[in-house]
């Protein structure tokens, strides 16, 4: 087993042995947040994501990020979405509604076409790999 990295925190610069992604008082806070999170959630589940990060004093970005890494399920809060990272359309998982994931996937796609197109013409216009 590697002995742990010192490093430091992203959240706050502080230095700290890498055994998290975050230093053991960022890590602390994180929870503590959490817990007002949830605790609010489980009296007020209709509540929306800008009234809970008021009344609980979270951070959306914080409350999203729970959402995202799924400590908080959204299916269970009808009122709890937030805005999607590329076009602001409100979704309720993920960081992309579909419309832009489709996007994305397209673009991706098109970019490997293109790839595998130059490597042909690269080979002189023999297929050099076995397209899926």
């Amino acid at each position: 087993m590697a002995a742990p990295k010192l490093g430091n925190c992203p959240k706050c610069r502080k230095l700290y042995l890498r055994i998290r992604d975050i230093c053991e008082d960022c890590y602390q806070k994180q929870e503590d947040d959490y817990l007002k999170v949830a605790s609010y959630l489980r009296e007020y589940p209709g509540t929306t994501l800008q009234e809970l990060s008021e009344e609980t004093e979270v951070s959306v970005a914080n409350i999203r990020h729970f959402i995202i890494i799924g400590r908080i399920i959204t299916a269970h809060f009808p009122n709890l979405s937030y805005p999607c990272e590329t076009c602001g359309n409100m979704i309720k998982s993920g960081k992309t509604c579909s419309t832009c994931r489709k996007k994305i996937d397209q673009l991706t796609k098109n970019n490997e076409n293109s790839d595998i197109i130059s490597d042909v013409k690269l080979a002189g216009g023999y297929i050099t790999k076995y397209l899926d």
